[in-house]
């Protein structure tokens, strides 16, 4: 048996249910923020194709990213100003 098991054992119900909601409100910090970030990215992305958005009017989720990349040291030197 590990030491977690020995730990869970010694655990009374009361004990190990508020260990395990902690658990879950901690995991529920920061799952539910990144699969909403997701679905905004893929939605985005979504409406730009099938709505056949010009680039320069509503670029899409990667061309914003390239463009970050690509340009990095021209933003980051525009940041210093």
């Amino acid at each position: 048996m590990t030491a977690i098991e020995e730990h869970a054992l010694t655990l009374d119900p009361e004990e190990a249910r508020r260990v395990r909601q902690e658990r879950l409100e901690q995991i529920g910090r920061w799952v539910l923020p990144l699969a909403i970030m997701i679905l905004a990215i893929w939605l985005w992305d979504r409406i730009c194709v099938w709505n056949d958005i010009p680039k320069y009017i509503l670029p899409r989720p990667g061309v914003v990213l390239q463009t970050l990349f690509d340009d990095a040291g021209l933003l980051f030197s525009s940041l210093l100003v």
